[in-house]
């Protein structure tokens, strides 16, 4: 419906109405009178004097004679950009047009605004999928693309389970094996963590050094505490510091000075694009996640800014830590991983600059430790179709997600698990909505949706996976710090050749004091922000993909054999095995191109494309991407690179006409 304001914002000479003896002036003409006259047969007409009747209104249109509107120099463009558009929707059926429902109901309504009536059976279409609650970011043709890149049938039923658009397997089968699997109960607050008591409650560990020796200290369950020589108090069974003194677990001594050292050169290196966690897991013995996260929120000023207890922050990170499972790829080491990809990231993008303020940051970490806590190994496809307490729970809707996030929040309720107790209220919300909204973006079944919400906000095209991520990964970055200060332990960022798998990481994201800075990116607005750092964990989550080759493969076979030990309680329980969940045939290891050219490259592009910054992390991903393609027997298209190099591709070309025609339309430019 048009607004009231109509007539004094548009100034026009009328025939048969009072004052139309009168000129007017030009002016300022509001969209709607910009549509060809032809439009005048459509829902409404743009040249009705009395505006026709309003939509859904059953009164006759007023009969006055039309006006003629006040011509501008705007005028041409705009009904040249608009009759090409729809001589271009004329020639073909909207629905083909169309990549995803979104697209087909903008079409719709395009073609409503030109004064067209669109094909019944588009109309149809719509109906249907809004009737289905599609997800409308979901491509229409995602598996014939997918078996047009000459993927197997197995490779593509995989990825399609995996991004939610087919029915998880079971789903026919009801609540079979659901008895066997309820017997794994799900508790609210997750997995058991380790007695507070074992945790060294009341030590002293306000430096790097003294959280180690508290993170690293072997444990005895069941083993008291009890005062070192000279301490004083005691430690309640609540866990409560009652004491800063001196404490250490009977019969236990110190850690040795070089375990300590070399855990601090493995974590001095943690600002590299590329990054081996299994090697920090290993001089850790397996308290990667904890040694990590109380490095970077020392490193980064929080423990102070936000006075969090030391030792009730190494407590909370041992039974983060505790509280994951033993899966062989969603583990703590595998959080571990995602932290320090997400750092790096925040960081070399600028984020920390105008997305994230301080308590942001730390909720960004925290979002990145827990985003897989008391993850069982197992797909939500599987808990939905054995009818998991965890599917039930949340009503079969991002079961794995809402536990995560619910499970860390319930911990954090036990008594003397609270480091932030000394947040303020307004705080403690904040910090939990930051996580909540960022753990939830990683679910696989909201990639789409996401993806499609961040190419929106940033202005992007959609990315075009006959064009490739080459020309966007080899081009020269722009360097960036973000709010990081170098560190101060005397360790070096990088390492020479031979040290092992960590001396050929590249150089860290953090440059020196002499390398221009460009100005951090600013945020449009609130939605544009978290959508950005929403993508940002996603592509942390997936970090392993830009690993050195040797670390992504471990990464792969683990994900491979947790795929298999579902694929076996699969068999057990009678349901249809998922796609490469077969341990008689090829596991993931035979999907990676596939994966790398639907999912993980247009997530990892479209972030070096808003953020320059990030763009080294596309480069990691495409130097694996080019090896599994080698493998497969496609060599990196070098030709065809050259020639969108001088050219361009022939879509962008089009596109690019059709922005011109916009940009003409609004400037009052010829076009």
């Amino acid at each position: 419906m048009r607004p009231a304001t109509d007539q004094a914002e548009t100034p026009r000479l009328c025939s048969g109405q009072p004052g139309s003896a009168k000129e007017a002036v030009p002016g300022p003409r509001p969209w709607w009178r910009l549509l060809p006259q032809s439009t005048a047969s459509g829902p409404w007409a743009p040249g009705d004097a009395g505006g026709g009747p309003a939509p859904g209104s059953s009164s006759p249109a007023r009969t006055n004679p039309p006006c003629t509107p006040v011509e501008t120099p705007r005028s041409g463009a705009a009904r040249e950009f608009l009759h090409e558009l729809a001589a271009s929707r004329q020639a073909r059926s909207i629905s083909a047009s169309a990549g995803t429902p979104a697209e087909l109901l903008l079409a719709l309504l395009e073609a409503q605004l030109l004064g067209q009536h669109p094909p019944p059976e588009d109309v149809q279409l719509a109906r249907t999928l809004l009737e289905r609650h599609t997800d409308p970011y979901l491509p229409f043709n995602l598996r014939s693309q997918m078996e047009g890149a000459n993927l197997d049938s197995d490779v593509v039923d995989a990825l399609m389970h995996q991004l939610g658009a087919c029915k998880p397997p079971g789903a026919e089968e009801g609540a079979a094996g659901a008895q066997a699997a309820a017997a794994r109960a799900a508790s609210d607050v997750g997995p058991d963590v380790p007695p507070e008591d074992d945790c060294d409650a009341a030590a002293p560990c306000g430096s790097l050094r003294e959280a180690l020796q508290l993170l690293l200290a072997p444990r005895q369950p069941g083993r008291p505490l009890v005062a070192a020589q000279g301490g004083e108090g005691a430690v309640s069974e609540s866990g409560s510091d009652e004491a800063e003194g001196g404490w250490e677990a009977r019969g236990l001594g110190p850690v040795q000075p070089p375990l300590l050292d070399e855990v601090e050169r493995v974590l001095s290196l943690a600002d590299s694009w590329q990054y081996d966690t299994w090697r920090l897991a290993e001089v850790t013995h397996g308290h990667a996640l904890s040694c990590l996260g109380f490095y970077l929120l020392q490193r980064e000023g929080l423990v102070r800014e936000f006075r969090l207890h030391p030792t009730r922050l190494t407590r909370l990170l041992l039974a983060m830590e505790a509280g994951y499972t033993a899966a062989p790829y969603h583990n703590s080491t595998h959080a571990a991983d995602v932290l320090q990809t997400f750092h790096v990231l925040l960081h070399g993008a600028g984020l920390t600059g105008h997305y994230l303020d301080r308590l942001g940051l730390m909720a960004a970490y925290f979002a990145a430790m827990i985003h897989d806590f008391g993850h069982p190994g197992l797909t939500a496809d599987f808990l939905v179709a054995s009818s998991d307490p965890l599917a039930i729970r949340y009503n079969d809707r991002a079961p794995l997600e809402n536990h995560h996030a619910a499970a860390f929040f319930g911990m954090l309720r036990r008594p003397g698990s609270d480091a932030l107790a000394h947040l303020g209220g307004a705080e403690r919300a904040a910090f939990r909505k930051t996580v909540v909204d960022l753990v939830m973006a990683t679910d696989m079944k909201q990639h789409f949706a996401l993806l499609s919400h961040f190419n929106t906000a940033h202005g992007l095209q959609p990315y075009n996976k006959d064009v490739g991520p080459w020309r966007l990964a080899r081009r020269p970055r722009a360097s960036r710090s973000g709010s990081l200060e170098p560190p101060t332990d005397g360790h070096r960022h990088t390492t020479d050749a031979g040290e092992g798998s960590m001396g050929r990481t590249p150089a860290p994201a953090f440059p020196s004091e002499q390398q221009p800075e460009p100005p951090a990116p600013r945020p449009a607005d609130e939605a544009q922000r978290l959508v950005s750092l929403q993508i940002a964990l996603k592509a942390a989550d997936l970090g392993h993909l830009g690993e050195e080759l040797e670390v992504h493969k471990r990464w792969v076979r683990v994900l491979e054999e947790e795929f298999f030990r579902q694929g076996d309680r699969e068999q057990e329980l009678g349901l249809p095995i998922s796609p490469l969940f077969d341990r008689t045939k090829q596991g993931v290891s035979k999907s990676q191109v596939g994966f790398y050219d639907f999912i993980a490259l247009p997530l990892v592009h479209a972030l070096a494309s808003a953020f320059p910054g990030a763009q080294p992390l596309l480069a990691c991903y495409v130097s694996n991407y080019d090896h599994w393609r080698a493998q497969e027997g496609q060599p990196q298209p070098q030709q065809a690179q050259a020639q969108q190099a001088q050219h361009g591709p022939p879509a962008s070309r089009a596109g690019s006409r059709k922005l011109e025609l916009m940009a003409a339309a609004a400037e009052g430019a010829p076009a």
